[in-house]
């Protein structure tokens, strides 16, 4: 795999990404990563204040000033000696700075924060140690707390202040963040790090955002935006050029610089206790009462949802990504195409796209001197869904699966696009319709379970899917003659096979005929879709073709002759085939024990699972270790669901029976593009069709355990351990995705490069119970997975978009989340595996 080198300074990295050029298509594979970045020269800017700062006009440093620098310098190992002084210091410098400005920027800052008449306009810095900010988006990052030392605030006199400092300064009122180190400590600037990973969460109107490090030697500052975090030199404190370019560039930052996006903002509820609603813009539209229902990793595409309303009420979904510039496939144009005769039911709907402006300027963030570029964009999108996770039976959720397929099959035979990143986040469930507005439906609309199950189709108007398929930013059009079906892309749980190792797997797995439907299922199949469709799929028993195709004899097998790899439609079955396996291992059936740990058979499953990544060069295709699952006996199924599921660890060995060989090498030719598909849906279909009367019912507030009992605790669990009281850290009702931080380390992202190559970082955020259409790929998923479940993970993992990270040992985080993988991250933006 190769990566773009560029002779510039580069910025901290992408845990698991690096962009890649593939002879100018834009796209990128995976790499795996460790852990978080360290602070190291290899990403400092020594010309950080002339590429990233603006200097002030005219600045002296006043007796009193030189006077709180002694304090700080005199620290020494004490800590909290320096939050008073360092306070005064910045603040000090805020007013003198503010005071240069020219009046009509002062008057737009005032407006932007809301600075009532008479109250002074510059921005204070507060002793915010002893508390974490308040309202992080609700049910994104549940249980983190992180505290800076330091907040830059406007209004101060908006916050409380007690013996440790100020309290009570919500997310969407901090603008500024300072962590200070003593002499003896490290950590500083990757602690600062994780605050701006936290901080563009939560403000999805700062593109960029600056921090700074302070230690009684010296201080420095960092910028971080979608390209990645860059960090100026170590500057002693003779110096104070750097550190008033700093100050100064919040109110004037240079061009180039985005800080501020306009176009969307918060609107305060009713006291500081109760979380804010967002207005966003889109085509010169206001809407309002926006909640996040996704977000993404800062680095990179920076994937952020919100479910908001217009102004007659109704609700639409807003999504806002940072392409990349080399993107070639674009979401919105992938669309209009799906819909182009109509809209095709199933496939999420866009009503409008456009760049990002503020200040009639397009955002864009740019590494300097680096091929590198990203471009705000936002896309209003009319319907959304849930997650497979929050299925109530599992008859729905094997509905959910079956249009799912059906949609995918349509979308491929009807407008030759494959969707590459079937994943949880990217099949919903329950789907919330958005108004139509006049809009015709495309006859093309596939016929849904529902319409099988009743025997007669409706008309394409009312045939609407249990499932909402979304986010096409990593679809491929199959007419184009652009390549990408050569290059890697997926969610690293759910990514095929094949895919993951950009290879064609060497798996002489015995043939799977293609199964035959009985009795009722039959019946309702051939009324619906007809028995010329039935009999299409079927095998030739006088030509012994299975599928169409003849499947490979090892014997006779020549590796000469290893066709070269391409992206399958069986691929994007094989993803749907592992997200299926997820939600049905995951989900909790409402009359089954609640076991607070994994059964030794589950346990290993997940390890496999949750601990998969995608190998960052091409390796054996006999190395995926996944083949283990759908190779596993049927005994072997069994064990992995409780007893009243037994039926349902049936279906799943059948499916993996259809699953599991590499139909890249199947000879004949005859191999219809979706035959998977049909062999797939005619599975569930029996199932359903056999279970019309035994549904199970699931209780989607809980979630199945994907940890082993601890090696230090007794093997038979206990009454506590067995009853409905989920304990902290452990599996529960606490199942929304966390968001921890989580950039790649030195020694993984200088591994195999160049000293002057640059790697953007990227990983999707977590996605609530409520995912929008249109969400990240995306995101990632050891990570998002693991910590949706609220578990330690005790595995290694490289999700999509993000990977499994130990926090420093100086972070205020939660020890619950020590080692715990953060969700994507995924779910990855450009440069994760689904490309740039």
């Amino acid at each position: 795999m190769s990566s773009i080198e560029h002779p510039s300074v580069p910025r901290t990295p992408p845990p698991e990404e690096v962009e890649a050029n593939h002879e100018g298509r834009g796209q990128s594979e995976t790499v795996w990563s460790d852990d978080r970045p360290d602070a190291n020269s290899s990403d400092v800017d020594a010309d950080f204040l002339d590429n990233h700062l603006r200097s002030p006009p005219t600045f002296s440093t006043t007796e009193a000033m030189k006077e709180y620098i002694k304090m700080i310098q005199s620290a020494g190992s004490i800590e909290k000696n320096m939050y008073g002084p360092l306070a005064s210091l910045l603040t000090s410098m805020s007013e003198a700075l503010y005071g240069t400005l020219a009046t009509d920027i002062q008057e737009k800052l005032r407006q932007r924060y809301r600075v009532p008449a008479g109250e002074k306009g510059h921005m204070t810095f507060v002793n915010h140690s002893a508390y974490a900010p308040l309202h992080f988006p609700e049910d994104v990052l549940c249980s983190v707390k992180d505290a800076p030392d330091l907040l830059g605030v406007y209004n101060v006199g908006d916050f409380c202040v007690d013996a440790d400092g100020y309290k009570g300064v919500p997310h969407y009122r901090v603008e500024a963040i300072v962590e200070a180190k003593p002499i003896a400590k490290s950590g500083g600037r990757r602690q600062a790090t994780t605050y701006a990973y936290r901080h563009h969460q939560a403000r999805p109107d700062h593109p960029a955002f600056y921090c700074l490090v302070v230690k009684p030697q010296w201080y420095q500052v960092l910028l971080s935006d979608p390209t990645g975090v860059v960090a100026s030199a170590q500057t002693v404190w003779g110096d104070l050029d750097l550190l008033a370019a700093y100050i100064y560039s919040h109110y004037d930052p240079p061009r180039g610089h985005f800080l501020w996006d306009d176009t969307i903002a918060w609107v305060p509820g009713a006291t500081l206790d109760h979380p804010p609603t967002w207005k966003v813009k889109v085509q010169d539209q206001w809407y309002t009462q926006g909640h996040f229902i996704f977000i993404g990793e800062p680095w990179g595409r920076r994937t952020t949802i919100l479910r908001v309303n217009d102004d007659s009420g109704g609700e639409i979904v807003i999504k806002e990504v940072y392409r990349h510039h080399k993107r070639r496939f674009k979401e919105e144009v992938i669309l209009a195409h799906v819909h182009g005769d109509g809209d095709v039911l199933g496939v999420v709907r866009l009503q409008g796209a456009e760049h990002v402006t503020t200040n009639n300027e397009t955002i864009k963030c740019t590494a300097k001197g680096e091929d590198t570029e990203r471009t705000k964009e936002r896309f209003a999108l009319l319907d959304s869904g849930c997650r497979l996770l929050d299925a109530k039976t599992v008859n729905e959720l094997l509905e959910a699966v079956y249009d799912a397929l059906e949609v995918h099959r349509t979308v491929l035979l009807e407008r030759k696009v494959l969707h590459r990143d079937m994943s949880l986040y990217n099949i919903l469930m329950y789907p919330k319709w958005g108004r139509m507005n006049g809009r015709s439906v495309s006859e093309k609309t596939p016929v849904s379970i529902q319409d099988v199950l009743r025997g007669s189709k409706r008309p394409a108007e009312e045939r609407f899917p249990a499932c909402l398929v979304i986010d096409y930013d990593n679809a491929a059009r199959l007419d184009d003659e652009g390549g990408e079906l050569y290059d890697r892309t997926g969610t690293p749980l759910y990514i095929a096979r094949s895919v993951s190792l950009g290879d064609v797997l060497l798996d002489f797995a015995s043939a799977a005929s293609m199964p035959r439907l009985t009795g009722d299922a039959l019946q309702m199949y051939t009324t619906t879709y007809g028995q010329e469709r039935y009999d299409r799929y079927n095998d030739d028993p006088v030509a012994r073709t299975y599928h169409g195709g003849y499947p490979p004899n090892p014997s006779d097998f020549d590796e000469a002759n290893i066709p070269v790899f391409v992206h399958r439609p069986e691929h994007d079955v094989e993803s749907i085939y592992w997200t299926m396996l997820y939600a049905l291992l995951r989900v909790q059936p409402a009359t089954a024990p609640r076991d607070r740990y994994a059964s030794d058979a589950s346990a290993y499953v997940w390890k496999i699972l949750l601990s998969h990544r995608i190998p960052r060069d091409k390796s054996s295709p006999n190395a995926e270790p996944r083949s283990h699952i759908l190779n596993g006996w049927k005994n072997v199924w069994r064990r992995l669901f409780f007893a009243d599921m037994e039926d349902v660890a049936l279906l799943m060995w059948e499916i993996s029976v259809q699953v599991r060989p590499e139909y890249a090498l199947w000879e004949g030719g005859k191999l219809k593009p979706d035959h998977l598909h049909e062999a797939v849906q005619r599975l569930i279909l029996q199932y359903l069709v056999d279970h019309r009367d035994k549904d199970i019912k699931l209780d989607p507030s809980r979630r199945r355990p994907t940890a082993p009992l601890p090696a230090h605790k007794c093997n038979t669990p206990t009454a506590t351990q067995l009853s409905g009281t989920p304990a902290t850290g452990g599996t529960g009702n606490h199942t929304r995705g966390q968001v921890g931080s989580g950039r790649g380390s030195a020694a993984s992202r200088n591994r195999g490069r160049g000293k002057g190559s640059r790697h953007t970082a990227n990983r999707k955020g977590s996605a609530q119970n409520t995912t929008a259409m249109g969400g990240p790929s995306q995101q990632s998923v050891q990570s998002r997975e693991q910590a949706a479940a609220n578990e330690p993970a005790a595995i290694d993992a490289n999700s999509k978009r993000k990977s499994n990270t130990q926090p420093s040992r100086s972070s205020k985080r939660l020890k619950a989340l020590s080692g715990e993988p953060v969700p994507p991250a995924g779910q990855g933006d450009d440069d994760d595996v689904d490309g740039v």
